[in-house]
Formats: structure tokens, C-alpha cells, sequence
């Protein structure tokens, strides 16, 4: 009988629907989402130590140091305990990837891989409610009204990296930046890369990966409490 949660880690270029894969896992197995980029955000937003202390490279449109970075999924990974949890946006580079193994040992990493030409005619269609961050797309998740979000029926909007010329430059960054990550997860036995040409095709197969990986019912057995507070180590 497993005494805890999996520990996954989700990886993909821009446009793969690393964030639609990772909101079907957590609707279904109540997974922690831990999306490095929206919890650092969260950190700075509220004025936690880490978030003023972030804010003083963010200002000045430095990147955050390693160090800092890992404290805020450290804190993060900490207040999932023993739920089922999903890293999402770190690490990025090989030296974050070694600094993780001394805060967790993750039991799997899901690879999502989309041909850029698959990629770059998603993005042509992608509307994202900026204050939220929730994406949706004409061909494969439209809003209820057009050009307008569910939840606070806020106008939607493109985003300017969208455009085709930056899209591939994105892409071509990507690769650069993260192959040898995922060369450093595949010499861990770790990586298990899902292709297909859009976020439809891929999540039942991550569902099948997850199931036969980790088991249905230890899956459903780690479900976190409503409103987890991943921000501090209190209890």
C-alpha cells in the first residue's frame, strides 16, 4: 500500500498544453498543481519574504536566482505533503534540475511533445483573461461567449509572444534551454515523452501513463483539501 502521492513533473515547449494537461490531472486526481511562474507571482503579489525578495530582481528584469527560486517550490512541494502533485515550470536548466533531488524525489516526468507546426497553428487561435491566467483556444477549448472569459465574463486577449516570428523563436529557445534537462531525466529513467498533434490526442494518453505508472485507486487516494496555501510552511 503506497503511504503517499506521486510526484510528477510536466514538461513541454510553449503551446504543448503543459497548463490544460495539468488542469485535467487535477480535476481528476486532485493533484497539487504547482505552476512555478504563478506561485512566484502569488509570492511577490502578497509580499511574503520570498515575494519581496524575488521582487527586487523582477523589477529590474533580472532573472530570480536558482537559490530563491527552489525556496519558493521547496515551500511549495513542503505544503503538498503527501498529496499527489504536479511541478510545472521548473526546473529549467540542468543545475536546478540537481538542486530538486535534494528537496524531492519525483517518480515521474511526463514530456509533451507537439510538432512546432502543430504548435504555431494552436497558438494562432489562443485568447488568454490576463488577471487569471486561464487560456482557452477556438479549436480545442472555446469561452462559453466568444472573446469573453467563463468566470468573470472579462474580455479575452492575444498575447503578443503569439505572433508566428516570436513563437518560433520560443520553440527554438526551448529546445536549446531544456534538452539537456531532459537528457538529464532520461539518464534518470525518469522521462516518458507523449506525442501527438494536439492537446486532445495527449491527454488520454497521459491518463493511461499515469494509471499503469502509479495505479487507479493509490492515484485517488492522495486527493488534497480544498485551498491549499502553498505559499508558507505553516501548517
Amino acid at each position: 500500500m503506497r503511504l503517499r502521492g506521486f510526484r510528477a513533473l510536466i514538461m513541454g515547449p510553449p503551446g504543448s498544453g503543459k497548463g490544460h494537461i495539468s488542469e485535467k490531472i487535477v480535476k481528476k486526481y486532485g493533484a497539487v498543481h504547482i505552476a512555478a511562474g504563478d506561485i512566484l507571482r502569488k509570492h511577490i503579489n502578497e509580499h511574503t519574504p520570498l515575494g519581496k525578495e524575488a521582487e527586487k530582481y523582477t523589477r529590474k528584469g533580472l532573472l530570480v536566482p536558482d537559490a530563491l527560486l527552489l525556496g519558493v517550490i521547496g515551500t511549495a512541494i513542503y505544503k503538498a505533503g503527501n498529496r499527489n502533485w504536479i511541478l510545472d515550470g521548473f526546473p529549467r536548466n540542468v543545475t536546478q534540475a540537481k538542486h530538486l533531488e535534494n528537496v524531492a524525489n519525483l517518480d515521474m516526468v511526463i514530456n509533451l511533445q507537439i510538432p512546432d507546426e502543430a504548435i504555431m497553428e494552436m497558438l494562432k487561435f489562443r485568447l488568454v483573461h490576463v488577471p487569471s491566467g486561464r487560456v482557452y483556444n477556438m479549436g480545442v477549448k472555446a469561452p462559453l461567449v466568444p472573446g469573453l472569459d467563463d468566470v468573470t465574463g472579462e474580455r479575452l486577449e492575444r498575447r503578443a509572444d503569439d505572433r508566428p516570428k516570436v513563437v518560433m523563436a520560443r520553440l527554438s529557445a526551448f529546445d536549446k534551454q531544456m534538452n539537456p534537462v531532459i537528457g538529464f531525466y532520461r539518464k534518470r529513467h525518469l522521462l516518458h515523452t507523449i506525442t501527438g498533434r494536439h492537446h486532445q490526442i495527449l491527454w488520454p494518453m497521459v491518463e493511461r501513463y499515469l494509471v499503469k505508472r502509479w495505479g487507479l485507486s493509490a492515484i485517488r487516494s492522495f486527493r488534497p483539501k480544498r485551498n491549499l496555501d502553498l505559499l508558507t510552511c505553516k501548517p
